[in-house]
């Protein structure tokens, strides 16, 4: 009687064993599956975040939603980049606030957009004061003259 109850503690004892590991391998996976899918589910969401200047090409202040186009240099190629203007985009020149409006072709602009799916749209606009590199160089040909 006495082989036979150390037989079944025994065996009850590798049975609650065996079931703890098994209970545990399969929280670890479960952990480990959930830890890898969470940055993947993260960086989906997030938008891609970027800030170019340029030229300003066209402004469509009444257009629905408006917009604003930019030739820009990437490296040495030129890009021409448009994004939507929402009532969220602050516009300013300097410390003014500014409205899109305000932006004609022409001017020089630094604008920061988010890529959101395939819409560009920005979130900030900064008007940048007229280059004074073509009056310099003229001023100094002048003198030289």
């Amino acid at each position: 009687m006495r082989c036979r109850t150390t037989l079944l503690s025994t065996l009850a004892a590798g049975a609650l064993l065996l079931g703890a590991q098994v209970t545990l391998a399969s929280t670890d996976t479960a952990k480990t599956t959930s830890e890898y899918k969470a940055p993947a589910a993260h960086n989906a969401q997030k938008p891609e975040t970027r800030r170019v200047s340029g030229e300003v090409v066209a402004v469509e202040p009444q257009a629905s939603p408006m917009t604003l186009t930019l030739n820009t240099m990437e490296g040495k190629q030129q890009l021409t980049v448009g994004v939507d203007v929402t009532d969220k985009t602050m516009i300013r020149e300097g410390k003014i606030d500014k409205t899109l409006s305000d932006i004609k072709a022409g001017d020089r602009v630094w604008l920061k957009y988010q890529r959101s799916g395939d819409k560009l749209v920005a979130d900030a606009i900064r008007i940048l004061p007229a280059s004074h590199v073509a009056s310099a160089s003229t001023a100094t040909g002048k003198k030289a003259k």
